[in-house]
């Protein structure tokens, strides 16, 4: 982290501390400004991108919407509802409700599988321990 400026107190982050710090690589960081998704880093005198905490912060939420398989057409059309202000606030919750319920859904078809996976598995224990009896007689 480095100052912008000598009597700057904003702080600032390289590439490198943004990579080391959200733990995407240079290739997802680049894949997000690409993709509009975050604003490119301000460039410093040597022509190497700065970033904020905002970045940190807007990396942290996208790169979890998208872990949890947000399409690339809902990301961005949060990000830009978000760039509109406060007046896009009800679209933006309601674009966050849709994918909440739709993980939702998903965690409870995962839930009936671990059930019935946990099922299976004390099976095969059963009668791995009833062959194993059956083996020492």
């Amino acid at each position: 982290m480095y100052a912008t400026g000598p009597s700057s107190h904003a702080e600032t982050y390289s590439t490198t501390e943004v990579v080391r710090l959200s733990g995407l690589s240079t290739q997802s960081l680049r894949w997000y400004e690409d993709q509009g998704l975050i604003d490119s880093g301000a460039e410093d005198g040597a022509g190497d991108r700065i970033y904020n905490p905002v970045h940190l912060r807007w990396l942290k939420f996208l790169n979890h919407l998208r872990s949890t398989g947000m399409s690339l057409t809902d990301l961005r059309r949060y990000v830009e509802l978000n760039r509109e202000g406060d007046r896009t606030l009800a679209a933006r919750r309601e674009l966050l409700e849709a994918h909440r319920d739709h993980l939702r859904s998903q965690v409870d078809g995962y839930a009936a599988t671990l059930r019935y996976l946990d099922w299976r598995i004390g099976f095969y224990r059963e009668r791995e321990a009833v062959l194993a009896q059956s083996r020492a007689r």
